[in-house]
């Protein structure tokens, strides 16, 4: 990432800090971000010490607090690094709500250049997209995020999916610029900021390059929008006779669960990239 793009990037981040997180109110949308989380947290959740042992824990890229605050919680010490001091103070916000700030640690840094010490934690986490901010600079921040995990490690990535950004440009109509994409993976974010869109084999070559051994690569959410309407179809809704699809959200986590791994990853939304740090 360059300076110019990382400073974009921090000034963009600082502005929109203040309502990153706030819930939205449609019902499908508030769905799709349920199933969003609940598919990044359970694999995570199932790597962590289950006898008490308390981990150290990167939250790279993790302004806000979201996902941090979950690792704290459950009585890990968090370092929670991000570029923009504006996400920062969100985090912050965060921990103190929940008396959470003798767990944790706030760095400002950049993914693809950590300034902390090789082998220091015990996951290494970093969702939300940081990796593919990095352009073509993602290589590089797959390395350092390996770099900091401790041999045997997990390291978690979530990033952009090129199949799909050029299946939603395709349905937009912008055709010309989904065979561009399709080519060189560039798109941007809801926010305007350029990002990387992945294919598997690219993700699958930078974990390699970088040290790691890939366990799973898997999608997130999956067919969200077409299945909730498959799933309301099947139910004979109607404008007459709508679905209680909020009501249904168990049922709608268990069967994007099982879509996520079985096979359905270019189909997500995102990829989600599970590794380990060689030991």
């Amino acid at each position: 990432m360059s300076t110019a793009d990382a400073a974009s990037l921090k000034r963009r981040y600082d502005e929109v800090s203040p309502k990153y997180e706030q819930a939205p109110n449609q019902v499908a949308i508030k769905l799709f971000w349920l199933a969003y989380e609940h598919l990044t947290w359970k694999p995570v959740e199932a790597l962590l010490p289950k006898d008490g042992t308390s981990w150290r824990v990167l939250d790279a890229g993790g302004g806000g607090g979201k996902f941090g605050t979950r690792f704290a919680e459950a009585g890990h010490h968090v370092t929670v690094l991000d570029i923009s001091p504006g996400m920062l103070d969100g985090a912050r916000a965060q921990f103190t709500a929940k008396g959470l700030l003798d767990r944790v640690a706030f760095v400002e840094g950049n993914v693809a250049a950590l300034e902390l010490p090789d082998a220091a934690f015990d996951l290494v986490f970093c969702e939300g997209d940081p990796v593919s901010y990095c352009m073509d600079a993602y290589p590089q921040a797959v390395k350092e995020l390996v770099r900091v995990a401790k041999p045997g490690a997990p390291v978690v990535l979530g990033v952009d999916n090129r199949h799909e950004a050029f299946s939603y440009y395709m349905k937009s109509g912008k055709h010309a610029e989904a065979f561009k994409l399709l080519q060189d993976g560039k798109t941007t974010c809801p926010y305007g900021l350029p990002v990387h869109a992945f294919t598997v084999r690219e993700l699958e070559q930078a974990v390699a390059d970088a040290g790691a051994d890939l366990l799973e690569i898997f999608g997130k959410p999956v067919m969200f929008f077409d299945m909730l309407n498959a799933m309301a179809a099947s139910r004979g809704a109607s404008a007459a006779q709508p679905w209680d699809a909020w009501a249904a959200r168990e049922e709608i986590l268990a069967q994007q669960e099982k879509l996520a791994h079985e096979g359905f990853a270019v189909l997500g939304q995102h990829f989600q990239v599970m590794a380990r740090r060689r030991a």
